[in-house]
């Protein structure tokens, strides 16, 4: 039998045209459900001076301010707690014994969020969204999967897991937090030819499989890399070093907030991630400039703020929320032939991780990747040195920097120069670079910190 293309043909191929007419019925029938049925929603609604019989074309809604953020969503749930009983927030619109799925957010800014909380209907929706996703990566039945996300707390350790047993896929779950010597001793016995991690676990596994083993780590077969959570697919070397390593293809993905269904394909070049559930959720269409909040237009390469708004969606749907993740949006085909309609994504960074250096803004991911396109001159590790509160930084633009192991101390002076010159061609902003020797800034398996904190 010919292998299908598509996790789900038949969503995934319709063109432009098709999908704006189930994105506008499905939206307005969403709208008027959170109307009906939330508090909140109601509430938000009469503010703005919009109902949901308002909207009758996508401009009308895209002229919708944001309804919600991260902060109105804690206070909701702060709400619902005092009054209710229950975490969910008065955004929640369906009776309470349909929820058959809690799950937070990490809560590492604040109070955790139950964004990851599903009825079944939701929870058989957050599986079809993600599988398409996940069949664009490159997994299949048959894939054995050594997932090694942190399995403790938040929603990575069994949300992102959930889809591959839908798909018909063995996920060998072992936590990012399990020591790497009992993690290397559970994959060779259990022979995965997937890995599922962070970056950084993919990187610290490189450097200590063959400690352990004697053996590089190509040993263990692992021929697809779905990695995510932090920079570096994007970057030509970091891309090829990681994969010449383990002998397989990485890709990313990102769903967020359960919504904005997206990965990327397995094409040469990185090209992003592709939306793959437009008729699912709203994200890279309904932009905002990142000062004003105003909508921007949605054009090929076009800079902004996606705001997250759920379709189908009836335990807790987002509408208009403002999650504070900077996207790149990219409209034109794709070189893989992948043929959804939907846009192609650049992750940015987090808004809230902006800094101003002269007014200029810069995103810690952007410095990492400079730095990063630097390796084996440098490890990749770094770290920003912050003297004083963010977001506004006092010139130079300080960073800490691991040197490669077979650099002389000679060579560094005018390594950090090419690090400042790169930095100051792509983002206008001039560093200030100090080396310290390979493994100085330490190794974690879980997501690499950006910032060292001196003003605390």
């Amino acid at each position: 039998m010919l292998e299908k293309k598509f996790w789900n043909e038949k969503m995934e191929t319709l063109n432009r045209e098709e999908v704006e007419r189930i994105r506008l019925r499905r939206l307005r029938k969403q709208l008027k459900y959170c109307y009906t049925y939330s508090e909140f929603y109601k509430r938000k609604f009469d503010e703005v001076g919009f109902l949901p019989g308002d909207i009758k074309i996508w401009e009308d809604f895209r002229k919708i301010p944001p309804l919600m953020d991260k902060e109105e969503e804690r206070q909701s749930q702060k709400e619902s707690i005092e009054r209710f009983g229950h975490p969910f927030g008065i955004h929640l619109c369906c009776p309470l014994e349909k929820i058959v799925m809690a799950k937070t957010t990490g809560g590492t800014t604040g109070l955790p969020t139950f964004s990851y909380s599903f009825t079944q209907h939701d929870y058989d929706r957050w599986n079809e969204g993600t599988a398409r996703g996940y069949w664009l990566s490159g997994l299949r039945p048959g894939d054995r999967v050594l997932f090694c996300f942190p399995l403790s707390g938040g929603w990575a350790g069994s949300i992102v897991k959930t889809p591959l047993q839908y798909m018909g896929i063995l996920c060998l779950d072992i936590g990012a937090e399990t020591p790497v010597e009992k993690i290397v001793e559970y994959a060779k016995m259990t022979r995965p030819n997937v890995l599922m991690s962070t970056p950084s676990f993919a990187e610290t596994l490189i450097e200590t499989y063959p400690k352990l083993t004697g053996k590089p780590v190509s040993e263990l077969g692992i021929k697809k890399l779905l990695l995510s959570g932090e920079p570096g697919v994007a970057i030509p070397s970091i891309r090829r070093r990681m994969e010449e390593a383990f002998g397989g293809k990485w890709t990313d993905f990102l769903m967020i907030n359960s919504e904005g269904f997206s990965s990327s394909c397995p094409a040469e070049e990185y090209q992003g991630l592709h939306e793959v559930a437009l008729d699912l959720s709203i994200w890279s269409d309904d932009l905002i400039d990142l000062d004003t909040k105003k909508p921007i237009e949605v054009k090929d390469g076009a800079i902004g703020e996606g705001l997250i708004t759920s379709m189908n969606r009836e335990g807790l749907p987002l509408i208009k929320y403002r999650l504070g993740d900077v996207i790149q949006v990219f409209t034109k085909s794709c070189e893989c032939g992948y043929p959804g309609p939907g846009n192609r994504i650049k992750h940015i960074g987090r808004l809230s991780d902006r800094l101003l250096v002269e007014g200029v803004g810069v995103f810690p991911i952007a410095v990492r990747d400079a730095v990063m396109s630097f390796i084996p001159r440098v490890t990749g590790a770094m770290r920003i040195v912050l003297t004083e509160p963010p977001p506004n930084i006092t010139p130079p633009l300080k960073i800490k920097v691991e040197h490669g192991p077979d650099v002389e101390p000679s060579q560094l002076p005018d390594l950090a120069k090419e690090i400042e010159e790169r930095m100051f061609q792509l983002y206008r902003v001039r560093p200030k670079v100090e080396f310290v020797p390979p493994e100085a800034l330490g190794r974690v398996t879980k997501k690499t910190p950006m910032f060292e904190e001196k003003y605390q």
